[in-house]
């Protein structure tokens, strides 16, 4: 028995139950964010919205669209604002800050291997209906190995929907050479003290916004905030129909 321990044991005495080399997709996202990490200074601003107004707005869409999601009603409200705030749809290329007009918006699936992008092109030209359908068309793809990789890549700004896990707040990490990621936490249903002091319960969900700090300062960052919340209390007056 003793023999077999040492066998198994590294220098220090662990004993080790395996060893095998880093799957190439989990190589690719540390480099990645190592990349990410080293050269871009990165800011997170965490807050909440109250969402009772977009859950409804999903329900009610979803009758129509089966495909329509959290997610993909966020996708079209962020296509909006990167239409309208164009600072957070840039990048920083060889020292050149480069704003685009197309508001290509990557959206993070979770797979047994790693996180993978889905990108959904041109989306402050597609409705949220559009958006939803290809969304879930590439969604299932991509879990069956078949999405091209260039349908991965190329995105101007990325979510992550955080909360599928049950976190309220991440640091979502910048896929570069973007400017900034939204990270969508859980909806928990809160007591929220309205101006009279009078209570009442609402759903209310977390949300991370991280930033270059080279592009972006909290200001920016608070113009963009003060839109979500304005478009999330409304929202169905920005989903393209």
């Amino acid at each position: 028995m003793g023999d077999e321990v040492l066998e198994s044991a590294d220098e220090f005495g662990r004993r080790v139950g395996s060893r095998k080399r880093l799957h190439s997709v989990r190589q690719f996202i540390g480099n990645m964010m190592s990349e990410s990490l080293r050269t871009i200074p990165q800011a997170s601003a965490y807050f909440e919205l109250q969402t009772d107004a977009l859950l409804a707005l999903k329900d009610k869409l979803k009758e129509q669209c089966p495909s329509v999601t959290v997610t993909s009603i966020a996708a079209r409200i962020m296509a909006t604002i990167l239409k309208d705030y164009p600072l957070m749809n840039s990048a920083v290329i060889d020292s050149d800050l480069v704003m685009y007009d197309s508001c290509n918006i990557g959206l993070g699936v979770g797979l047994e291997g790693g996180i993978m992008l889905v990108v959904i092109r041109e989306a402050q030209d597609k409705n949220v209906f559009e958006i939803s359908d290809e969304l879930a068309e590439k969604t299932q793809l991509l879990k069956e190995g078949k999405l091209p990789l260039a349908e991965m890549k190329g995105s101007t700004f990325t979510i992550s929907s955080i909360g599928v896990l049950g976190v309220r707040h991440s640091t979502v990490v910048i896929n570069p050479p973007e400017t900034a990621m939204l990270g969508i936490g859980v909806t928990e249903k809160r007591v929220v003290v309205l101006e009279d002091d009078s209570t009442v319960v609402r759903n209310v969900t977390g949300f991370t916004i991280t930033h270059n700090h080279v592009v972006m300062d909290g200001y920016h960052v608070g113009v963009v905030i003060d839109m979500m919340r304005q478009r999330i209390a409304d929202p169905e007056a920005y989903m393209g129909f």
